[in-house]
């Protein structure tokens, strides 16, 4: 069956937020708040899914309860149509109680990771879906035993089944990679011990890892957070800038090696789940398991690496606006042109995000005003508090969304981005059944990011002044360089750590640390100088411990598909919006590499990779003119 909805890695680095400002320094408290000090409305409302923890273990009670009617249909799949009906309907009944079960506990545990209830009932919900997996395990072999011909008459003959012909389909093409029922089993047996490296990493960075204090831009002394990094980073000024990199460095530098033997033992699991099922390496694992392509992910690394020159200009032309000898890579997210607003408050943030996204219709606006009323968004940073931004949900909750709003500009573009992914979320599951009632990441970065593009690109088209043009576009300009280029390293470092293990070579932290370096050398080169404590950011990649790792390409495949979809969405209107839309209330009732084709977009085309360079080296272009009428305004006013 789909697999449940367990996305919640929408955590997104700092550099890859502020894809629509790069804003200054909010004015921090001394403290991260308490969680049960901050106002109900700003938090989420998890009691739609459970009362609290007594319903939580009353349905507990009820999966136990209903898992051995799984086994009801072992033998009896290729029987006759009903039965396979039957056996698929009753599956999905386990899995939506599964579902809750697993999610609600992990949005629990991620409100305060500090909790060890909390924590001790989300490890209880993994072991739980391990069993589930474990009981299914002789659905899909069975399933593949019968013949295509008899398949295709017991959909065809079957009332209701005809609904299921693409789920179907997909797990045909699992064919020749599935095992036998036994073999199944004992891998669903391993997948809960073998998914631990996330957890651990989980629970260092947002538990245990801390990264002292720093001196802020009004001189005083503040806790350094991974959630005010980002602020800090885009401070304009240089001391706070370093100081807030060092520092969160330094403490990621004190768990080197306990974080490599981590994630060597991480890329170990992915690559014996691939090897178990007989793909040749892991990236081919998890690109045929997501139905793309090989080569989306080759031809865009390749591409990427060769077409860093753009960058690299973008770069030596942000040393010379900051009027630095050196660019270092915190000089990298400082705002080269002054922002014009400097704090937002949460009701701001909400007006420009709504404000922004009118050209995707009424029914699309409509929908992100419900959230804020049903209680979707957990908005503010607490102590314990799980990093970054997500959006999580399953088919019968809310699409909950949290991030950690510190009122800098930044967070705005964040906002925007979960949106579109509970957006998404909402329309397909107010749209498709059940059995396709997901969709597949390659689809989900999409909608988060045509979100941040329509923010940037209707800011762009009515921009009055030489001053705001230039910040429009040195800020488009870093979403590129995050969103794209960023992102595309990543996954090139990714290939290259698991290329290692495949060659029976350890993955120590130097080793780690000596790809990361060169990595960043390929894309960046000289433009940039590579501080020695760079080589370690791979140790703070919570994207790498994801269990369907390479996972970040299809940041940049997504930010090329969704720039190119704002594009259409702005200047063709309706026509264009509707394609959209429709693409994002399909859910997985096709292979997202066909439903982009729908929406316009050709993935599979070298193209639209090669367009996204060029894009962006015209957009130096005209920052450079920006600058220089920047410049003369301010001669002549002299």
């Amino acid at each position: 069956m789909p697999p449940i909805k367990i996305d919640f890695y929408r955590l997104l680095c700092s550099s890859l937020i502020g894809l629509l400002f790069l804003a200054s320094t909010a004015v921090f408290a001394k403290a991260v708040p308490e969680r049960g000090d901050i106002d109900a409305e700003f938090k989420w409302d998890l009691t739609d899914m459970y009362a609290d923890s007594t319903a939580w273990e009353a349905d507990r009670e009820r999966f136990f309860g209903a898992l051995p009617t799984l086994s009801t249909y072992r033998g009896k799949l290729g029987e006759s149509g009903e039965n396979l009906l039957q056996a698929i309907e009753s599956i999905q009944t386990v899995e939506t109680i599964i579902a809750n079960l697993y999610v609600y506990a992990g949005l629990k545990s991620y409100e305060d990771t500090r909790i060890s209830d909390n924590a001790a009932r989300f490890s209880e919900a993994q072991g739980m879906y391990s069993q589930y997996q474990q009981a299914l395990s002789y659905f899909t072999p069975e399933l593949l035993a019968i013949p295509k011909e008899t398949l295709t008459q017991f959909i065809e003959r079957t009332p209701g089944l005809e609904v299921y012909a693409h789920y179907l389909d997909e797990a045909a093409r699992m064919r020749p990679y599935t095992l036998s029922e036994a073999e199944e089993r004992l891998l669903a047996m391993a997948s809960d011990p073998l998914d631990k490296f996330d957890s651990v990493f989980t629970a260092i960075d947002s538990s245990d890892l801390s990264f002292g204090t720093m001196i802020d831009e009004s001189g005083d002394e503040v806790e350094l957070t991974n959630s005010r990094y980002g602020a800090f980073l885009h401070s304009t000024d240089r001391s706070v800038r370093e100081a807030a990199w060092k520092g969160l460095f330094e403490g990621y530098k004190t768990l080197n090696h306990t974080l490599a033997a981590n994630y060597e033992g991480h890329v170990k699991s992915r690559v014996f789940f691939a090897r178990a099922r007989g793909f040749e390496s892991r990236l081919e694992h998890a690109t045929y398991t997501n139905a793309i392509p090989i080569e989306v992910f080759n031809n865009l690394i390749t591409t990427a690496r060769e077409g860093s020159a753009p960058l690299q200009r973008y770069l030596r032309l942000r040393k010379k606006t900051l009027g630095v000898d050196r660019l270092e890579i915190w000089d990298m997210y400082a705002p080269i042109v002054p922002p014009t607003i400097k704090d937002v408050s949460f009701d701001d943030a909400k007006e420009i995000v709504a404000d922004a996204l009118t050209p995707l219709g009424e029914e699309y606006i409509n929908i992100y005003w419900k959230g804020f009323d049903d209680g979707w968004v957990d908005a503010m940073a607490n102590r314990g508090k799980r990093g970054g931004a997500y959006s999580w949900g399953t088919y019968t909750s809310k699409p909950y969304l949290s991030m950690n709003f510190e009122g800098t500009l930044n967070n705005v573009s964040t906002l925007a981005h979960e949106y579109g992914h509970s957006i998404h979320s909402y329309l397909t599951r107010n749209t498709q059944p059940q059995v396709y009632g997901d969709y597949r990441t390659f689809i989900a970065e999409i909608a988060s990011m045509t979100n941040e593009a329509i923010l940037m690109q209707k800011m762009l088209a009515e921009a009055t002044s030489a001053g705001e043009r230039a910040y429009l576009l040195s800020s488009y300009l870093d979403e590129f360089r995050g969103g794209f280029y960023r992102q595309a390293s990543f996954a090139d470092f990714e290939a290259r750590a698991h290329a290692k293990v495949e060659a029976g070579e350890a993955l120590t932290a130097e080793v780690l640390n000596t790809i990361y370096a060169d990595v960043f050398s390929d894309y960046y080169g000289d433009a940039v100088h590579a501080n020695d404590l760079n080589q370690i950011e791979w140790s703070r990649i919570p994207h790498f411990l994801r269990s369907d790792n390479f996972y970040v390409y299809q940041y940049s495949t997504s930010f090329v598909a969704a720039t190119a979809l704002a594009k259409q969405i702005l200047e063709e209107g309706e026509p264009a919006r509707e394609r959209y839309l429709t693409m994002l209330k399909s859910g997985s009732n096709d292979y997202p590499i066909e439903l982009l084709k729908k929406a316009g977009i050709d993935m599979t085309s070298p193209e639209p990779i090669d367009a996204t360079i060029e894009v962006f080296d015209d957009l130096v272009d005209q920052l450079e003119q920006a600058l220089a009428k920047m410049e003369a305004v301010a001669t002549r006013g002299q």
